[in-house]
């Protein structure tokens, strides 16, 4: 079926039949959210035929899935999307705007920045300037630091050198807070190889959070928490986890010619990789690092978790529900250096599917019917540039290098040929000289974070200049760029009505930048050697899979759109809880928010009138039609089956209502030849009608036509 990207609206065709919303969600001893990172949505359906029964076709058999689940926000990071997950609401509400960004009026701060040069190396010049001792670093010209999301010096890590963390960047309530208040003596814990996962998903009161260090190697936490040190002892086993061929070899688990067919990784495209363990298969495992670089860190925090479930005694009270949170680093880890259409890609995923089923199975075992189980991702992925290229040489693709300078930097000339151009034409446009070789004070943009520029205002007080002026260049400037879509400042985003929704969801005053910048797809930024990354508002990098089963679930495929706020909420429900900011819905699947029928009939109605006057044509309904499309669908025209199609027909594909707007989609012509037991509906003749709803009723604003 041919896929649209649509964000806060209902999609008809292909969504189960819930069940009547009269029923009663029974409350779970015991509730867990998984998050895999960067499970892409596509990978669920692309590798589906090598899943095991219990892994996600346990969902998706035995539960309710969500195939049209799409993040809101622009900045689908990490940290963003973990808050998002726990919280249920968007960047913009929890504060989580990336998993770093910059505070310009607070001290240069050399723990944070020694922190943020450990993460990011920054741009090295190939001709590098010598460093001279009698000038400041770059970074010590201004004020300011940069602020990882969960950095938190005021506390101790309880074990390693690392800097503290904890959730004090994170703003209000999330699931697990909420479940707190109403039962004190839940307990809530996040687990996650990545500390800002664990962290932002178990919220602020969360009882503790644990992520991993492979310095040690082992899980630690930090004493914000009143983390349980006994725990700890699982850090034995860490090491036994490394195969003992100390590599990472591709499974047999998908045949040969299916995995040729399914990825796109050539010989020419192993150079193009991330080559630090290596382009291809077997990849090195000789430390603790490379092991969560592999599938099989998914199986240590797995481990972790169901040694923590036990050591806890989590979901042993029937009367008082528990949350466990956990974070699956390991497929982001291996999918930035390998990419999307890799053969690590399917190998790993499948290779989690099984890790899942072990999971799951043990859940399963201990609570029966006392648990839900609820996963999703906290982004998707784009392809690598260069071998997207490679498959497809005229695709508009690539990568833009706006990065900082390396930690030794002390020049404008320590810029990136990008950066370094930004500044010259910059200073052209103010009136202002402009030196390659001048101190990097003289900087008009002083620092970047994806997606965002910040200026220099101590330069533009110093130069008496306006700094709305400076902040406009700056966008015309970058709009003009290779690969960027869309560029506003921080006053239009704020003040503009005609700023993309997405955008706003992911900017918050104090901590986003002063020119937000948003990339075509296909377009990345630069940030490391040979690897790819997620982080833009396009379909890659938004659309993830949203699945439930256990206790209180109602099963079906359920093809509204839906979105990880959506999470907290419907889960909340299952308990008694409202969390969630303003978008966040209760989804159907626990008998939830009931879906608006009499919108679907009156665009229905009004689309079919314009397509067929005479209203002599029947409809077909899809056989996973939901049970209210085709009870709208029937009540305006008779409906067919496959068995008896009439010469003439109309297909219906798709009614989308999102508040005051809707969308119908419906096709005509010859129907292809189908597949056994359903229906295609995606050729012929595609007529779409865009509407709108004011004082209570809807208006036809526009019509389009595409054949195929």
């Amino acid at each position: 079926m041919r896929r649209w990207l649509v964000v806060g609206s209902l999609w008809l065709v292909g969504a189960a039949s819930p069940a009547t919303n009269d029923q009663p969600p029974t409350t779970p001893s015991l509730i867990v959210i998984i998050s895999v990172d960067q499970l892409r949505y596509d990978y669920v359906e692309r590798f589906a035929p090598w899943f095991s029964q219990g892994g996600f076709n346990r969902f998706i058999k035995s539960g309710a899935t969500f195939p049209n689940t799409h993040y809101l926000h622009a900045i689908t990071f990490t940290g963003p999307g973990h808050a998002t997950i726990g919280s249920g609401k968007n960047p913009a509400e929890h504060g989580i705007i990336g998993n770093h960004w910059f505070e310009p009026e607070s001290a240069v701060d050399t723990k944070r920045w020694n922190w943020y040069f450990d993460d990011q190396t920054g741009y090295e010049p190939p001709v590098k300037t010598p460093r001279d001792p009698s000038r400041p670093l770059w970074f010590q010209f201004e004020r300011g630091s940069p602020r990882y999301c969960v950095y938190d010096d005021s506390v101790m890590v309880s074990a390693g050198t690392t800097t503290g963390m904890s959730p004090r960047s994170l703003i209000g309530e999330g699931l697990g807070d909420r479940v707190k208040a109403k039962y004190p003596a839940a307990r809530v814990i996040g687990i996650a190889l990545k500390d800002r996962a664990a962290i932002l998903m178990a919220g602020r009161n969360a009882d503790a959070a644990y992520w991993f260090d492979h310095k040690l190697p082992g899980f630690v936490s930090s004493s914000y928490y009143e983390y349980d040190p006994k725990l700890f002892a699982f850090n034995t086993t860490v090491r036994g986890y490394v195969p003992g061929s100390h590599a990472w070899n591709l499974s047999p688990y998908i045949p040969a010619d299916d995995l040729k067919r399914v990825t796109f990784d050539p010989p020419e495209a192993w150079p193009l990789k991330n080559n630090k363990y290596g382009g291809t298969f077997p990849h090195p495992i000789n430390d603790a690092r490379a092991l969560v670089y592999s599938p099989y860190g998914s199986d240590v925090a797995l481990d972790f978790a169901l040694w923590t479930i036990a050591a806890e005694s989590l979901g042993s009270r029937s009367t008082t529900p528990d949350v466990l949170f956990i974070g699956l680093s390991s497929t982001d880890y291996f999918g930035h250096y390998y990419g999307p259409d890799s053969m690590e890609a399917a190998d790993g995923v499948v290779r989690l599917d099984r890790s899942l089923e072990r999971f799951l199975d043990a859940l399963d075992r201990r609570f029966g019917d006392r648990l839900v189980v609820a996963l999703t991702a906290d982004h998707g992925v784009q392809p690598t540039p260069e071998i997207l290229k490679l498959r497809y040489p005229n695709l508009d693709a690539g990568r833009i290098d706006l990065r900082n300078p390396s930690k030794d930097g002390q020049l404008l000339s320590d810029l990136s040929p990008q950066r370094l151009q930004i500044e010259k034409e910059l200073a052209a446009r103010l009136g202002l000289p402009f030196s390659a070789s001048a101190p990097y004070s003289h900087a008009l943009a002083y620092f970047f974070e994806e997606p965002s520029l910040y200026i220099n205002i101590d330069r533009v007080r110093e130069l008496k200049l306006d700094p709305e002026r400076v902040k406009r260049a700056l966008r015309d400037i970058v709009m003009a760029l290779p690969g960027v879509d869309r560029a506003y400042t921080n006053t239009e985003i704020e003040r503009s009505s005609k700023v993309e929704p997405m955008v706003r969801r992911s900017y918050m005053n104090g901590r986003s930048g002063d020119v937000f910048i948003t990339l075509r797809p296909n377009w990345i930024w630069t940030w490391g050697s040979n690897s790819t990354t997620h982080g833009q508002p396009v379909e890659n990098d938004t659309h993830v899979p949203l699945m439930f089963w256990g206790t209180g679930v109602v099963k079906g495929r359920y093809d509204i759109a839906a979105s990880p706020l959506d999470l907290a909420r419907t889960l909340g429900a299952l308990v008694g809880v409202d969390i969630g900011g303003v978008e966040a819905r209760v989804l159907p699947c626990i008998g939830g928010a009931p879906l608006p029928s009499a919108a679907i009939e009156s665009v229905l109605q009004m689309a079919l009138q314009q397509l067929d006057p005479s209203g002599k044509q029947s409809l077909v309904a899809g056989e996973k039609l939901s049970g209210q499309a085709r009870g709208a669908a029937a009540k305006l025209r008779t409906v067919v089956t496959r068995s008896d199609l009439p010469v003439g027909f109309i297909r219906v594909d798709s009614v989308e209502v999102a508040g005051d707007r809707a969308t119908v989609r419906l096709w005509t012509g010859p129907i292809p030849k189908p597949s056994p037991g359903e229906i295609s509906m995606d050729c012929g003749t595609g007529h779409t009608y865009n509407f709108s709803r004011s004082d209570g009723d809807w208006h036809l604003d526009s019509m389009g036509i595409v054949k195929c």
